[in-house]
């Protein structure tokens, strides 16, 4: 039985980072209660934020897809390289590395996106967006028609 999987329509936002890297995280993307977060950057160029629970989920997926322990070293080698531990402040504000600026291709704009149940959110720069979205919209229009959308 396949497990049914809720998505959230929380939208897509643009905001600036300051001159810090700083960028308030949209209320609606945020978790209640969650004054820490888990940025990973991801391979596909962009910053995936997750909660604790979160990653841990992660790490109990791989545990199950990957059961051989030099896969979990290995993926455990490599995730602990791209993730980091970010404080939100009581305006919630978060900071962003000058790495992860660098990896995600971000100027100033930003592009703030809730992805499914992976990621509290995601991170985007303006032009990554566009094209993700782009090269996904065919598919995405094809399963919709299957659907009857």
């Amino acid at each position: 039985m396949a497990v049914r999987q809720t998505i959230q329509v929380r939208g897509v936002f643009r905001h600036t980072l300051d001159d810090k890297n700083r960028v308030i995280v949209p209320q609606s993307l945020r978790p209640r209660g969650a004054q820490e977060l888990i940025i990973v950057q991801h391979p596909r160029s962009y910053l995936a934020v997750m909660t604790q629970e979160q990653f841990d989920e992660l790490h109990s997926n791989l545990v199950q897809e990957f059961p051989e322990p030099d896969q979990h070293r290995d993926f455990g080698l490599v995730l602990n390289d791209m993730a980091r531990r970010v404080s939100m402040d009581s305006q919630g504000r978060m900071s962003l590395s000058a790495e992860e600026v660098k990896h995600a291709g971000i100027d100033s704009v930003i592009i703030f996106t809730a992805s499914g149940h992976r990621s509290q959110f995601e991170i985007w720069s303006p032009s990554r967006h566009v094209a993700a979205v782009q090269d996904k919209r065919e598919a995405v229009g094809t399963m919709m028609q299957k659907l009857g959308i």
